[in-house]
């Protein structure tokens, strides 16, 4: 597995969301997920930071999210690449899933085993927990801006420090962060 595109600490999450809004994996059940590698060790470690339109979370431990098994066991069983795919969880139109053969994090706007229906969004899991702080972090110099023109070069520059690091964030002009920073700079998030 690669090296992560991130460097962020839970630390540094948990002053921008506190602790309440950052959640860590439970070592021995993301494993039992089939998580390894440095997406082990930044679930465990760091872990995922959630707001309310990014609602996410480390899988295992408290969290509400599903593993192949239990998706099994509400009849959402999953087939071919995607079958032991994690749920992070959801943004407004899709929902997030953790490939733990890969790292790699997909959106998927409806079956993830339907190739026309999914997305790769993240490189890996530093990439969403680190877009996910920056936009929650920028959000109130953004909401202070005085007009359209301040607020989408605010984000406009978080959109390219994130995209020299991973391209995949902003890639498809359909993704949800593609969108959703149309919208922040709009001022919908603020």
């Amino acid at each position: 597995m690669r090296e992560l595109r991130f460097s962020v600490t839970h630390d540094e999450l948990v002053a921008v969301f506190d602790a309440g809004r950052v959640s860590r994996s439970d070592r021995r059940e993301a494993e039992a997920l089939g998580l390894s590698g440095p997406t082990l060790e930044f679930l465990c470690t760091v872990g995922l930071p959630s707001m309310p339109k990014a609602e996410i979370a480390a899988p295992g431990g408290d969290c509400l999210l599903w593993g192949p098994d239990e998706l099994r066991e509400k009849g959402q069983e999953r087939s071919g690449e995607t079958w032991n795919w994690v749920v992070l969880g959801n943004m407004p139109g899709s929902t997030l899933f953790l490939d733990p053969a890969t790292g790699t994090v997909h959106s998927s706007y409806g079956d993830p085993s339907d190739p026309g229906q999914r997305i790769a969004l993240h490189s890996d899991v530093s990439s969403l927990a680190y877009t996910v702080y920056a936009v929650k972090k920028a959000l109130p110099g953004i909401a202070a801006a005085a007009t359209y023109e301040q607020r989408e070069e605010m984000t406009e520059e978080i959109r390219r420090y994130i995209d020299e690091r991973d391209p995949l964030v902003f890639a498809d002009e359909d993704s949800e962060w593609a969108g959703a920073f149309d919208e922040i700079a709009l001022g919908m998030w603020i």
